[in-house]
């Protein structure tokens, strides 16, 4: 808990004693509640979104398939068909339905009955988008992108956009813009001697309690939390040993946390650890 609690502190001690109140609850991350070891099928897990009676649903970048696993059992209960081979990079669960984001920033829709539908979002593989969430809050839909900003915008920085909930096109405007250099500023700072050098989105998610968005990085093992207004509060390095190639982030109502990474160079099986929510007043 120890390296949790000095990124913590250093945080509140550069946003002032207002920030005490706005930070998340702390999460150990040298030692998960829970690791769950996934079958062959999704040792390229790209992404995940909770459903409840203890699942998972899954996707990897391949198959065009969703994988609903149980967290009980440790298995892939049933699998969901949606479309053919193709680079998925993540997925949500909405209202009656799932979607799934593809590498060119084409959105399928798979609908419980069955029926599917794909939407172009406005985003391209130039924008290389990698993570998906849905905002239920705002009631709309987040698209982390491991690429360029857009036109205009310097190649160290890194946008987060907004979809339509309803007809699935990207807002003209990126919703939070992170600049990797403040990040990496912000790291030194929060944790000295385990920097990140570079960050490059791979998932996102909005905390179901504070709505702030937390978007991961495969490409620089890391974890930013940002307020509602998009203003960076932390930036918390992954242990390699646990994230290999960290790619999906999820959360639970209560606030506890998964996060799930492909196999990676490490030759093991792709994973999924659990974090339980502990506020840091009960420390």
């Amino acid at each position: 808990m120890k390296t949790v609690i000095i990124s913590l502190a250093a945080t509140l001690l550069a946003l002032g004693p207002a920030a005490a109140q706005s930070v998340a609850p702390a999460y150990e991350w040298q030692q998960p509640t829970a690791t769950f070891t996934l079958p062959k099928e999704l040792q390229e897990i790209s992404g995940i979104a909770l459903l409840s009676g203890q699942r998972l649903g899954c996707i990897e970048d391949q198959t065009g398939t969703i994988y609903i696993y149980n967290l009980t059992s440790k298995s892939v209960e049933s699998t969901l068909k949606f479309g053919k081979k193709g680079d998925y990079e993540d997925l949500a669960r909405v209202p009656g339905a799932w979607l799934v984001l593809r590498s060119d920033g084409t959105l399928f829709k798979y609908n419980d009955d069955g029926t599917s539908r794909s939407y172009p979002t406005g985003l391209t593989a130039a924008n290389n988008p990698e993570g998906l969430a849905y905002d239920a809050s705002a009631k709309t839909l987040l698209v982390a992108c491991k690429g360029a900003a857009g036109v205009g915008q310097p190649d160290q920085k890194r946008a987060i956009y907004r979809l339509d909930a309803k007809t699935y096109q990207t807002e003209t405007k990126p919703a939070f813009v992170l600049d990797v250099a403040e990040l990496m500023d912000l790291d030194r700072r929060q944790n000295p001697g385990s920097a990140i050098n570079r960050f490059a989105p791979s998932a996102v998610a909005v905390h179901p309690l504070n709505h702030h968005v937390f978007v991961l990085a495969a490409s620089g093992n890391a974890l930013v939390e940002m307020d509602a207004q998009g203003t960076p509060l932390t930036v918390q390095k992954l242990p390699r040993k646990l994230f290999p190639q960290p790619e999906g982030l999820a959360f639970a109502p209560n606030g506890d946390l998964y996060i799930s990474s492909e196999m990676g160079d490490n030759g093991k099986a792709g994973t999924i650890q659990f974090f339980r929510a502990s506020p840091i007043a009960a420390k």
